[in-house]
């Protein structure tokens, strides 16, 4: 894990994406990650990339949109006095369109597998550190959480939603010896355009929409990589790669520069449909 071997790390979403590739660089001689996603290929895959450095890993078929079976899961293998070091909630899926015609169990899977999973693991998994004094929970929002972000609404929500879950606990954090980030990337090429729930567009035209901005596309290795080096630095709250750092600080002081932004991501949005 970046050199520091023993550690025991919980990965959520391991199976593609930043999640994969999180999980794969903190492998380190002698730790011990759990891998936890819906894909059970592909978690062997990462399983065997992560005990090829030395740690041993957990692959963990769940489905985290289950809420009452991911409780079931964290009592069963994680039982109080269980030592875990380091959690990293990653897993998210989203949905392009516009509100009009987004449909009410779009919002329900979102909001459970974006928000409420998340909520979910940090809260069980933060109980035990504050007995121990000592852990670490990072949390994997999205630039669309200050921003907000015109055809995806849903999503934009649920990354909000987690910056609020963020800005809180970090106190309450600190004063029980556990540390909280959240990392928010910009656009990174990974499967959740795939997994993506669409409503009157299509992945072609979504991706269509995203080129057109003139924004960069980072790989989900190298995102990974930079929210690893942010976390190691001990920074709390940022967002990767440098534009969507400059974002971030742009929205609150200057928001009409948004404003433009979202006119031109709704003009291009209804372009591609």
């Amino acid at each position: 894990m970046d050199g520091d071997g023993g550690k025991r790390a919980v990965v959520t979403g391991a199976s593609s994406g930043i999640g994969r590739e999180i999980a794969i660089q903190l492998a380190a001689p002698g730790g011990e990650i759990w891998l936890i996603g819906r894909d059970v290929e592909r978690l062997n895959e990462v399983a065997e990339l992560v005990q090829s450095k030395g740690a041993t890993p957990h692959v963990v078929l769940l489905d985290l949109q289950d809420l009452d079976g991911s409780g079931r899961y964290l009592n069963e293998n994680f039982p109080v006095g269980t030592v875990v070091d380091e959690v990293y909630l990653a897993a998210a899926v989203t949905q392009f369109g516009e509100v009009c015609d987004t449909l009410p169990e779009d919002w329900d899977q979102i909001y459970q597998t974006t928000l409420m999973s998340p909520v979910q693991w940090a809260h069980y998994f933060y109980s035990g550190m504050v007995s121990r004094r000592a852990g670490r929970i990072v949390l994997i929002s999205s630039l669309a959480a200050y921003t907000g972000y015109p055809s995806a609404v849903a999503y934009a929500t649920m990354k909000a939603g987690l910056l609020g879950l963020f800005r809180s606990l970090l106190y309450e954090g600190e004063s029980h010896g556990v540390s909280f980030h959240i990392a928010s990337p910009g656009y990174v090429d990974t499967r959740i355009y795939e997994r993506a729930l669409y409503r009157k567009t299509s992945i072609e035209r979504t991706m269509q929409q995203i080129k057109s901005l003139g924004l960069p596309v980072i790989s989900a290795e190298d995102s990974a990589r930079r929210i690893l080096k942010g976390v190691k630095r001990g920074k709390t709250e940022f967002a990767v790669p440098g534009y969507a750092s400059l974002m971030k600080w742009i929205a609150p002081r200057m928001p009409f520069l948004v404003d433009l932004l979202h006119a031109r991501v709704i003009q291009r949005f209804r372009q591609t449909t």
